[in-house]
């Protein structure tokens, strides 16, 4: 039972009393209750035992509303615990099969949208060199038909609420996108789409914003600190998760390069025992032959083969320096 409906029974329990009264009183008038002294004494007792099982009644309805609306409180409390803690263990089933964090936020964007009602959900990575966002835009209302999303719109930290955001760690509630439109290039691409409030919560990891994440709303002021208090769990997952992501790219490219080296010193072995049998041969020609013109081949072609052999000493010296 909630307070409203609480209010209405007590008003109902007070009315009939009331109503009561009044028709008493008319009984009265009209000369059909008893008079006399008993009389009064009776109705006078009546009333006050009227009156106290009213105010019982309706203190004892009051304190199960209050009772009830604790306890509706406390389940819609449980609920949205167990829809954090659903999210945070699909994110985590997600990123145990791939560190694509792009892909993991389009899977997850539905869940955002429960946990926070809006109308789309975003998410901004900054790049490694930290000098422009990548983002990433997922509806909730229509079908997603892309396999994978892609980056939408790419922005400069200068000039944005994300950087702004990344730059203090600190989550921003924008209640009406048209006040700061012209200050920030991205609300004013969000107010121009026909979002009117905002909400943007840096992705942190070991004290370090990677991005954020954002979601928006048609309505004016729909966000609120209880919102971004509910979010925190899945921006630090996220953060987490593209630090991770950063670091497996990094390892794959370094395992590229560790091949590349391998293979250039093994073909620059294998070219300079190729170049040392030709110079070998030439110099083998060389004493043969006493031909003048052969002679000036001959040195050409030695000339070049140790030419090349330089080339491939110092392209193995630079992979050593790598590995």
């Amino acid at each position: 039972m909630s307070m409203t409906r609480h209010k209405r029974v007590s008003v109902a329990i007070w009315g009939l009393l009331i109503t009561f009264a009044l028709l008493q009183a008319v009984a009265g008038a009209m000369g059909r209750v008893p008079r006399g002294t008993w009389g009064a004494v009776e109705v006078v007792a009546s009333w006050v035992v009227m009156i106290l099982l009213a105010s019982l009644a309706t203190r004892r309805i009051g304190d199960m509303a209050a009772q009830l609306d604790s306890t509706t409180h406390a389940q819609r409390a449980t609920r949205d615990e167990i829809e954090q803690l659903q999210m945070h263990n699909h994110m985590l089933e997600i990123l145990a099969q791939t560190v694509d964090v792009p892909l993991a936020f389009k899977s997850l964007a539905g869940r955002i949208a429960r946990l926070v009602p809006c109308d789309r959900v975003g998410l901004a990575l900054l790049t490694e060199d930290g000098t422009e966002f990548q983002t990433y835009t997922a509806r909730v209302t229509d079908e997603d038909r892309r396999s994978r999303p892609r980056p939408d719109v790419v922005f400069k930290p200068e000039g944005t609420v994300i950087g702004e955001v990344v730059r203090t760690r600190q989550p921003r509630v924008l209640d009406d996108t048209a006040a700061v439109a012209s200050e920030y290039l991205d609300v004013n691409v969000a107010h121009s789409s026909g979002f009117a409030s905002a909400l943007v919560i840096p992705l942190v990891s070991n004290e370090r914003a990677v991005g954020t994440l954002n979601v928006v709303s048609r309505r004016k002021g729909a966000f609120t600190a209880e919102h971004v208090k509910a979010l925190l769990p899945l921006t630090e997952i996220l953060a987490m998760a593209h630090v991770a992501q950063q670091l497996h790219v990094a390892a794959t490219r370094h395992r590229t390069m560790a091949s590349i080296t391998e293979l250039t010193l093994a073909i620059s072995t294998e070219i300079n025992s190729a170049l040392q049998t030709i110079i070998g041969h030439c110099n083998l020609i060389d004493r043969t032959y006493s031909e003048s013109g052969l002679h000036r081949d001959i040195d050409t072609i030695v000339r070049q083969a140790q030419r090349i052999s330089a080339l491939l000493e110092k392209m193995r010296a630079a992979s050593l320096e790598r590995r």
